[in-house]
């Protein structure tokens, strides 16, 4: 049984419990306010958030960054996942700014009143590490390429957002048809970063402890929680992990050096003449774009020598990136500080902020450093063919 209450605001009733669902925009004066009435009305025994215990941390500790390991995330290679992470962040960051408001503020407002009340707080999203690692293995190159470049334009964008146009998400059919956009350009993003957390969060808040639970999630959820909260047959352990890499995907990372090296010794069987200047090619070449990759994210010289030395280790090596290299000299050489930790987001926001920021310049140069080597040892397998045909 469901009864819509407000606009935004959704009761419904399960077999032994009632739940009622706030749907927020995350960065929108009236949803705080209208989370704090929702909550001072109702004698909830639980309150749910539409958090992970990861971004639960993050937005309780404002100096959450001051902690990372910067070089530890290059060795678990993990620098991606930490770039995804500050694009988002920083996009949302903006909104919020526009508005004169804290992100994240009605999951705060939620959180200082189950805290100051004595009510059970529940975490009810999914550990937003395994939503990005989903997401990545879900997509193919040009789709990642794609996604990237429309993420990275959002965060420079100079378009102004109004709390009008905040509020105006709220309403039912502009979101459905934002949701059915998303769908259209990114379907397995759509289904992994809305459709499987409605799954998870509904599946959490039928099973959550206590008779009468409130749950705030942002808007695009409620529909998708509503359609699946009454489903007892509903099971979630195939989305809380991230699915092992496609067999395809395994043979081409092995597939890519070894056709390089066979390129390099067909080449050298069949022009023994040439069997040094080729080795000397590759290693220039490849190196030289490797530096240059570097050179272009203000890389510390160190790093741009390590690139250049790294690029071919790199290409032949099915587990090694010549930007892990860069990026670990860069992190040696020039170690971030308080400051640039406490000014990341900020920083993620501004064009120049990625090369002013040590942090922010750490990943350009693993990014840049890699991007560089990948297309050089594209154009290099192409040059080796020709030679070959000739």
């Amino acid at each position: 049984m469901c009864d819509t209450m407000s606009p935004m605001i959704t009761k419904i009733q399960l077999d032994n419990k009632t739940v009622t669902l706030i749907g927020t925009a995350h960065v929108s004066h009236q949803s705080a306010q209208e989370v704090l009435d929702a909550l001072s009305e109702g004698n909830y025994d639980a309150i749910a958030i539409e958090l992970d215990e990861e971004r639960f941390q993050g937005l309780k500790q404002d100096k959450a960054w001051e902690n990372t390991d910067i070089i530890q995330l290059i060795k678990n290679k993990k620098t991606g996942l930490l770039m995804a992470q500050l694009i988002l962040a920083s996009y949302q960051r903006r909104m919020a700014k526009a508005n004169d408001i804290k992100v994240g503020q009605e999951m705060m407002t939620a959180i200082d009143y189950a805290q100051s009340h004595e009510i059970r707080l529940l975490k009810i999203d999914r550990s937003v590490t395994v939503t990005f690692q989903r997401i990545w293995r879900a997509l193919n190159f040009f789709d990642k390429i794609s996604m990237l470049t429309q993420l990275i334009a959002s965060v420079f964008t100079d378009e102004k957002l109004t709390e009008e146009d905040v509020e105006k998400l709220k309403e039912q059919d502009i979101l459905q048809a934002a949701l059915s956009e998303i769908s259209t350009k990114f379907p397995k993003v759509a289904e992994t970063l809305i459709f499987e957390r409605d799954r998870i969060m509904a599946y959490k808040l039928r099973n959550a402890p206590g008779t009468n639970v409130v749950a705030i999630v942002g808007a695009a959820h409620v529909s998708g929680i509503l359609s699946h909260i009454n489903n007892s047959e509903l099971q979630i352990n195939t989305l809380m992990s991230v699915p092992p890499a496609k067999a395809s995907s395994k043979i081409l990372t092995y597939v890519f050096p070894v056709a390089i090296v066979a390129l390099i010794v067909a080449t050298m069987v069949m022009s023994p003449n040439l069997a040094l200047s080729t080795v000397i090619r590759f290693v220039v070449f490849n190196g030289s774009l490797g530096a240059l990759g570097t050179l272009l994210a203000f890389g510390h010289p160190l790093a741009i020598l390590t690139a250049f030395v790294a690029a071919p280790i790199g290409i032949l090596s099915p587990v090694l990136a010549t930007g892990w290299f860069a990026g670990l000299a860069e992190a040696y050489m020039r170690k971030p500080t308080v400051n640039d930790f406490m000014a990341l987001q900020d920083d993620a926001m501004k064009f120049k902020g990625w090369w002013k920021n040590r942090v922010l310049r750490i990943l350009l140069v693993v990014m840049m450093a890699n991007l560089f080597v990948s297309f050089g040892s594209i154009l290099y397998s192409i040059d080796l063919v020709k030679n070959l045909f000739k």
